[in-house]
């Protein structure tokens, strides 16, 4: 058993790829309340111990329903349509510029001095873990990508799932691990309380118990920078819905570790809470705000586009158009304060789904994210 420095417990039980087989609609009750199998290492911090008790690992009792939770459903069925479907030309060729950046990006630093990465780094594939915090057990699933070496810091994206929807549906319906693969990142799906993420306002029993799901981010980037060598100044957040919104409450709470955000169907929202003041990033940090135009949630997206312009400190009186194929469109804010840039994309025909078609969102997510550094 190896000693972190972290009050924490990282449990890992090795897994197959996401079943295909399942319905996009349906929840994967084995990511919930996962442990550990004859085979699996588990990683104890100084003051973690194992177990909580109580009910499910990552459960709580059924809180205030989502009222945008008949909208993840939705999202499945849309993908599911799409899923199969060839991503445009242009997106192919932002896929190689891609791999070849990431393939540049081997050499982090950590605080001012090479990144030490683990000694008993994870290997290519898929693994599902946990780690305890606040008398919790989180789980998630950590995608490393093919060819990955152990030696080389490499970046770390995170994928928040939708309001009732689960981290092994996220990775199915989003269909980030080729992306990964192909540009060399790390993604990780986490698994949220209640199916659901306190994102301020929003939404389900993660906001109503007043879930500290910044403090898990922050652990679980600790807890992955102990199976994988990543480069801390290369760590990303994105997500769907809900975890479009869990994304952007990131960008405003702990622009100190990530470098860029990109929320997909997602919205910004605070409560009057205490310990919720609003948002107030710390540093201009990369925003990618990607809707559908028919998602009624898209009324929202031109106010939030003009407060992140704000926080950044763009000058530029008009957006200029960086991506267009066909009717799909993205809209760029330049001249920010320290190189930064405001982006959002518009999916003509998209309703509350993640874009995989005509329009590829992790395309656009990787093409962002290669950009920016702390």
């Amino acid at each position: 058993m190896r000693m972190l420095g972290a009050t924490l417990i990282v449990v890992i039980s090795f897994v197959g790829c996401a079943d295909d087989s399942a319905p996009e609609g349906s929840t994967d009750p084995s990511i919930t309340g996962a442990t550990s199998g004859a085979g699996g290492t588990t990683v104890t911090g100084a003051a973690g111990v194992a177990g909580s008790g109580g009910s499910a690992p990552g459960m709580l009792p059924p809180g205030n329903a989502d009222a945008s939770a008949p909208d993840a459903a939705d999202a499945a069925a849309a993908d599911a349509s799409a899923r199969d479907a060839a991503s445009s030309s242009d997106a192919a060729s932002a896929d190689a510029a891609g791999g070849a950046a990431a393939g540049d990006a081997g050499s982090g630093e950590d605080a001012g001095g090479p990144v030490a990465c683990p000694g008993s780094a994870l290997g290519p594939g898929d693994e599902q873990a946990s780690l305890e915090l606040d008398g919790l057990t989180r789980s998630f699933i950590v995608h490393v990508p093919a060819g990955y070496d152990n030696t080389r810091p490499i970046p770390l994206v995170l994928n928040f799932h939708g309001a009732t929807m689960t981290a092994a549906l996220q990775q199915r319906t989003t269909g980030m691990d080729a992306k990964a693969d192909e540009a060399g990142f790390v993604v990780v799906y986490p698994e949220g309380v209640d199916q659901s993420w306190n994102a301020g306002a929003c939404c389900g029993g993660a906001a109503s118990n007043d879930i500290d799901d910044v403090g898990f981010a922050r652990a679980l980037v600790a807890s992955t920078r102990e199976l994988v060598c990543v480069d801390p100044k290369r760590i990303y957040a994105t997500g769907f819905s809900n975890g479009g919104r869990m994304s952007y409450r990131l960008g405003c709470e702990a622009a100190d570790v990530f470098a860029a955000i990109a929320p997909v169907a997602g919205t910004k929202s605070f409560p009057d809470l205490e310990n919720s003041p609003g948002c107030a990033p710390e540093r201009p940090i990369p925003l990618l705000d990607i809707m559908g135009s028919l998602d009624s949630r898209i009324a929202a997206q031109p106010g939030q586009i003009a407060e992140w312009r704000e926080f950044n400190g763009c000058t530029d009186a008009e957006a200029e158009v960086t991506y267009r194929e066909g009717q799909h469109s993205c809209y760029s804010y330049q001249g920010c304060t320290a190189g930064t840039s405001v982006t959002y994309c518009i999916v003509d025909g998209l309703g509350h789904a993640w874009p995989r078609s005509s329009f590829s969102a992790n395309d656009r997510i990787w093409a962002l994210f290669e950009r920016f550094t702390l």
